[in-house]
């Protein structure tokens, strides 16, 4: 390709990623504020989601332009969050044959599981002395290695008990209510880590920009866990939600 259209194919991508972006945070808010069902609820969902999507293949597209690990982790993070958050709305009752996991499922969760370890080698690698210098040099801070590292760990188990959890049935019948509104609402919390950072962690002094990747997290996932808790006390559905093997 010409310099004029790689540059053009860079521009449109740029521009396509923050398109899909500002979609997905600002419908976002919409389906949460929903009544839960409702069709606002679910065509504003619909909307989030496809928008997660769209973030997710221009962020692996602008890749090849501008690779950044941190930013790569987070993308694969956000996307099998909101995918997992989409398919449970097809598995609510994987008794039946037609509501088990298919192989998208199966698949993502694989992918999930070997990214998430490659990310934790990553971050491990990196804080024993390790050096990978293709990001920031020689400068990344150890704090960027333990967000890898903790990162890395969660994609992993994620997907592990994703692909544990295919081969069993929910004892709770409103399983697939707290699990979307967790990887939906996670998803969303990825999506404005990556905002900050991109606008407002990059302004700032590199070994204190790491803030911005943990402070949406450590405060999203807090409001996250009381609103689920509300709904399972509403549902009175406090017990732990056990799996038993299909038969």
């Amino acid at each position: 390709m010409s310099q004029e259209l790689l540059h053009f194919v860079d521009r449109a991508l740029v521009l396509a990623h923050v398109v899909f972006g500002t979609t997905a945070l600002v419908v976002g808010p919409v389906a949460m504020i929903s009544a839960k069902g409702g069709m606002n609820h679910r065509r504003a969902g619909k909307i989030y989601f496809y928008g997660m999507v769209g973030i997710f293949v221009s962020t692996l597209a602008l890749a090849f332009f501008r690779f950044n690990i941190f930013l790569f982790i987070i993308n694969i993070l956000s996307f099998y969050a909101s995918l997992t958050g989409y398919r449970v709305l097809y598995r609510k009752n994987p008794a039946k044959p037609g509501q088990r996991a298919n192989w998208i499922d199966w698949s993502a969760s694989l992918v999930a599981l070997a990214s998430g370890g490659f990310f934790l080698a990553w971050g491990v690698g990196g804080m024993t002395g390790v050096q990978f210098d293709a990001v920031y040099g020689n400068a990344v801070p150890t704090a960027f290695y333990v967000i890898g590292t903790v990162a890395g760990s969660s994609l992993a188990l994620s997907g592990i008990t994703d692909l544990i959890s295919y081969t069993r049935t929910p004892t709770t019948p409103r399983w697939w209510w707290y699990e979307h509104m967790n990887r939906f609402l996670s998803a969303y919390i990825a999506t404005t880590t990556a905002f900050l950072v991109q606008n407002v962690g990059s302004r700032m002094p590199l070994e204190y920009s790491w803030i911005v990747w943990v402070a949406p997290g450590v405060i999203g996932g807090f409001l996250v866990g009381k609103w689920i808790n509300r709904y399972k006390q509403q549902f009175g559905d406090q017990g732990s939600m056990k799996v038993a093997s299909h038969q």
